[in-house]
Formats: structure tokens, C-alpha cells, sequence
């Protein structure tokens, strides 16, 4: 995690973070006009850069996805939800370089690659759903599915093709996160390689309760979804 803090200290870095921003306020914005939620969700194409630019540019892209989207919220869907669309984006961008560092020895990289982005479509898509559901704008499993669907598709078949053709002109460059900030300033994962199966056993556990209506109709849904939406990122920074 401490990368996060560690990438502001490098001019490179903060140029990939304002890159990254601008990319993907770029490919959002033409498919506004697509809404299915209004103010809300939109059908989204760009919803594989995230992942694409995670694995080049790692601490950066995590920043530039959620400054990108909240950039794009202001051409003609902000509204509370907004809040947690900066962190959803963060962590979508966020995990698959996490678990690509942490299975890059112990397994096929395209392996680790489909499990980072399943993993981090379905992190981005709770806690986004949890926080609109909290503020009533979108039933959760409503959304969560929107999200979930519309960014595992888009990253499972676009990241795998994109990242050969254009890694070697990364690295040539020296933009890769690696070549840029010092080995010392990238953590390590707290749980090590049962960290990414653990968050996506308590993402199920989440869904499971969210979608289970004698569960909703006697806990304190609210106070659940509000604590879960706001913990569950920190949770992933932590244990990744």
C-alpha cells in the first residue's frame, strides 16, 4: 500500500496519474449518451483501461482511474454515487497489478492476469453497489450485476491482447512502475498469495447477504452497507 503514498514523490509517476486520468475520462465521455441507470451507469467500453494501464503503471493507474471517473461524472452523471465510483474505480485498478506481484512466480502470468480481473470487477462492482443501494439510488443486485458483467467481459477479453502488443513499448520507454520508483517503495502483500482468494471469499460472502432477502429484512442493511462500502477498500489495500 505504501506505493500509493510513495508514487506522488516521482514527476514520472504523477505524469502517468494525470495520463491515466485523462485516458479514461477520454473513453468515457463519448458513451455517456449509452445510460442504463440514469446518473448512475452507463454501457462502458473503457472499462478495460483500468486494468490495461494497472499492469503498466500500477500505484498510477490507480489513481488516474478514479480521478478519470469522477473527471467523467461531471459530463453529465455526477451524483451521490460518485463517491463511491472513486473508490470502486481506485481498487479496479488497484488489485490486478497487486495480484500479478503476487503470483508473477507461482503461476502462468495470463492466469493471474483473468483471476486480477475478475477479482477486481467484482470488488469495483460492490462497493459501488453497496453505496448507491445505500443512498437509494440502485437496488445492489441490480447494479452489481451492470458492473460486474460490463467490466469482467470487457477486461477478460481485451486486457490479454493488449498487454503483449504494447509492454515492450512501455518498457522502452522506462514508464513501467517498476523502472520508475524503487523497489523499497512497493509493498509487499501482508497475506501473501491467500490474500486475493480471501477478498474474493468475503466479496461472495457480501453478494450472498446482499441478495438474500430474509438476511436484508433482519440485520441493519443500511449501517451494514454504509461500514462494508467504505471498509472494503482498505480491506483490499491492506491485504494485497
Amino acid at each position: 500500500m505504501k506505493e500509493l503514498v510513495a508514487c506522488w514523490s516521482h514527476t514520472r509517476m504523477i505524469v502517468l496519474i494525470s495520463m491515466c486520468a485523462a485516458l479514461y475520462t477520454a473513453a468515457l465521455i463519448p458513451f455517456k449518451v449509452f445510460v442504463v441507470i440514469p446518473g448512475i451507469f452507463e454501457i462502458r467500453p473503457a472499462a478495460a483501461l483500468p486494468v490495461l494501464l494497472s499492469v503498466f503503471f500500477g500505484p498510477a493507474a490507480a489513481w488516474g482511474a478514479a480521478f478519470g471517473n469522477t473527471i467523467g461524472d461531471f459530463f453529465g452523471s455526477i451524483s451521490p454515487g460518485t463517491f463511491w465510483g472513486f473508490l470502486g474505480n481506485f481498487v479496479y485498478a488497484f488489485v490486478p497489478y497487486r495480484v500479478l506481484r503476487i503470483y508473477e512466480n507461482s503461476m502462468p502470468r495470463w492466469i493471474a492476469l483473468l483471476f486480477g480481473s475478475i477479482l477486481a470487477s467484482a470488488l469495483c462492482a460492490t462497493v459501488i453497489a453497496l453505496g448507491v443501494d445505500y443512498v437509494q439510488m440502485a437496488p445492489f443486485p441490480v447494479l452489481f450485476g451492470l458492473i460486474f458483467i460490463n467490466n469482467t467481459l470487457l477486461s477478460v477479453v481485451l486486457v490479454p491482447l493488449l498487454v503483449p502488443i504494447l509492454e515492450k513499448r512501455i518498457q522502452r520507454l522506462k514508464l513501467h512502475y517498476t523502472q520508475v520508483m524503487d523497489p523499497a517503495e512497493i509493498s509487499g502483500s501482508m497475506l501473501r498469495k491467500v490474500g486475493p482468494p480471501i477478498l474474493l471469499v468475503l466479496v461472495v460472502l457480501i453478494y450472498v447477504v446482499m441478495i438474500t432477502p430474509s438476511l436484508t429484512e433482519s440485520l441493519p442493511i443500511k449501517s451494514i452497507e454504509l461500514a462494508l462500502s467504505l471498509l472494503l477498500p482498505m480491506i483490499a489495500l491492506l491485504i494485497l
